[in-house]
């Protein structure tokens, strides 16, 4: 099968233009780019989505418009998904963890308007159950899913560190995956860096083989979007390069897929 490879536009790539992006990405062999929202204003083509990960939680209506503002964008520039979390983010400075009905009221509140505008604008909602936010696991991320129609971006590192079953969680949610990041983890529950930490493709405990399987037996054709998350290796051997670790991951890549060289 071929499939569609993409890179986030993460990393110092934000500081880039965004025609500069997209030269480096297909130059390093991607077919799109997962554009965040710093380039917001100026989205291109190819792109396989963007992300708007804005904390639903505690961010009140500002977090709501900041979404909306994404999907309408993502609309205009022919882009079919916009990938969200609930929050709280517990990496931004000041997040604080919650799992109370207060903040659940708040987060699925939020998704509903979410997922009214998106089904408006013709823009898929691709929830990501992600560490650190109300809905990390298999267990949140299922409270989501039954109670508002959002669909899917499927992260399998967040779901190393809370030990749920990667492949039965694709054939669970099937078709309601939309969005697929490319990440690898090792490690448990806690804080990045000190409990667990996000590493390159096929050093943590991701299980690709069965995961990718996975992903064929659904019958999946949406992209594979890698999401560079190994920093200090990004800083320290890559010199902060963004170019360097997309081309570094799109090798990773190609020996996963077991794509010919």
């Amino acid at each position: 099968m071929t499939r569609e490879i993409s890179f986030i536009a993460a990393l110092d790539y934000e500081g880039l233009p965004a025609g500069e992006v997209v030269d480096s990405l297909l130059g390093a062999g991607y077919d799109s780019v997962e554009w965040t929202m710093a380039h917001v204003e100026d989205l291109r083509s190819p792109a396989s989505a963007l992300a708007c990960q804005q904390d639903l939680v505690t961010g009140g209506e500002a977090a709501i418009v900041e979404t909306l503002r994404a999907i309408e964008a993502a609309a205009g520039a022919g882009i079919g998904v916009v990938n969200v979390l609930t929050g709280p983010n517990l990496w931004e400075e000041g997040a604080v963890a919650r799992d109370d009905e207060e903040a659940w009221a708040a987060a699925l509140g939020a998704l509903e308007r979410i997922a009214l505008r998106g089904e408006e604008c013709g823009v898929k909602i691709g929830f990501e159950p992600c560490w650190g936010t109300l809905a990390h696991d298999a267990a949140t991320a299922q409270r989501v899913l039954d109670a508002v129609p959002v669909s899917v971006t499927f992260d399998p590192s967040h779901f190393v560190m809370t030990g749920d079953p990667i492949p039965e969680l694709i054939e669970r949610w099937g078709e309601r995956i939309v969005h697929f990041h490319l990440k690898d983890a090792f490690g448990r529950p806690g804080m990045d860096g000190e409990d667990f930490i996000f590493c390159m493709l096929g050093e943590g405990d991701v299980p690709w083989p069965e995961t990718l399987a996975a992903l064929d037996r659904i019958g999946y054709q949406g992209p594979l979007s890698v999401e560079f998350e190994a920093y200090k290796y990004y800083e320290q051997i890559l010199g902060n390069d963004p170019g360097a670790a997309a081309r570094l991951a799109r090798g990773q890549v190609a020996a996963l897929l077991g794509e010919a060289s």
